[in-house]
């Protein structure tokens, strides 16, 4: 029985006329802006369907909607001359606006926040993320950082409407600008912490309930139910436990950030609080920080 001839093994190349990228390579920061810049994209809906367009839409026309209805009235009062009257009246202003559309920063954040993390991984594209320039840490903080500055958009539209508003619409422009001009700081310093604090709570949420359902109910839960809570235990007449719980309620945290920033005292239902209006800003910053830790770990752990 003769031997059998060895085996070879034989290939072909092919020149498909593949080459190698020759171009400037952007590196991590313009990955990390392009992420961000995408995220502020996708929250709004921008460069998607219709569809995913209508949520936002339908927020912001709302929250806009009471800067409308004072700058309307604004325009009838100075067109029978009647400025000073309602410009010094208590109608919504600079100091309780985003308290007047809180509802609507909450439902913008459940239904957009979801939008980001979650999405990504539902649709298993994580994997390509973190296959290119950026990090773990960079995906996570350019989605956040995008989500914020989406919903601090959100907060200062309508401010700026009621700003221009209230100038243009008075007699004098210049002694009208220089009104207003104390209230830009206040109002910027306190929409930031309203769009980290909000922005933060609700893409934590997203992060660790990638079905989108869930995270809408417990976005929700985080924003509301504590400050129900705490309402609760003020009205028992529990004091310290009160004390410690206004301290971790997001709304009741930014009625102190509000106050602090506008100058103006607690309202009557936190008679019971001796602390400094600067420790609700701490707090503030501390939630913010562990949202942050938190989100980090997530993405640090998880496996795709």
């Amino acid at each position: 029985m003769s031997a059998l001839p060895p085996i070879t093994r034989a290939g072909s190349i092919y020149d498909l006329g593949y080459r190698s990228y020759e171009g400037p390579r952007l590196g991590r920061a313009h990955a990390i802006r392009s992420l961000v810049v995408h995220s502020f994209r996708t929250t709004f809906g921008l460069g998607r369907s219709g569809r995913a367009k209508a949520a936002p839409i339908i927020f912001g026309a709302i929250a806009l909607l009471p800067a409308v209805i004072i700058v309307g009235g604004l325009t009838v009062a100075a067109r029978f001359g009647f400025e000073r009257q309602l410009d010094d009246t208590d109608l919504i202003g600079y100091d309780n606006y985003f308290s007047a559309i809180t509802a609507i920063v909450v439902l913008f954040c459940a239904a957009q926040a979801p939008e980001l993390f979650g999405r990504d991984q539902r649709h298993g594209v994580l994997a390509l993320y973190f296959a290119r320039a950026l990090r773990r840490s960079d995906y996570a903080l350019g989605r956040l950082i995008g989500f914020i500055l989406a919903v601090l958009v959100l907060l200062l539209l309508p401010m700026a409407l009621l700003f221009i508003g209230r100038i243009l619409l008075l007699a004098n422009i210049g002694a009208a600008f220089f009104a207003n001009l104390p209230n830009v700081p206040p109002v910027l310093a306190h929409a930031l912490v309203v769009a980290a604090l909000y922005g933060g709570l609700s893409m934590a949420v997203s992060a660790y309930t990638p079905r989108r359902a869930y995270a809408t109910a417990g976005i929700i839960a985080l924003l509301i139910l504590p400050a129900v809570v705490t309402g609760i235990v003020i009205t028992i007449g529990s004091g310290p436990v009160g004390t410690g719980l206004v301290l971790l309620s997001p709304n009741t945290i930014l009625d102190g950030t509000n106050a602090l920033f506008f100058d103006h005292s607690l309202g009557e239902e936190y008679f019971f609080i001796d602390l400094p209006r600067w420790a609700f800003l701490i707090s503030a910053i501390v939630e913010v920080a562990v949202t942050v830790a938190l989100i980090l770990r997530r993405f640090a752990r998880i496996t795709i």
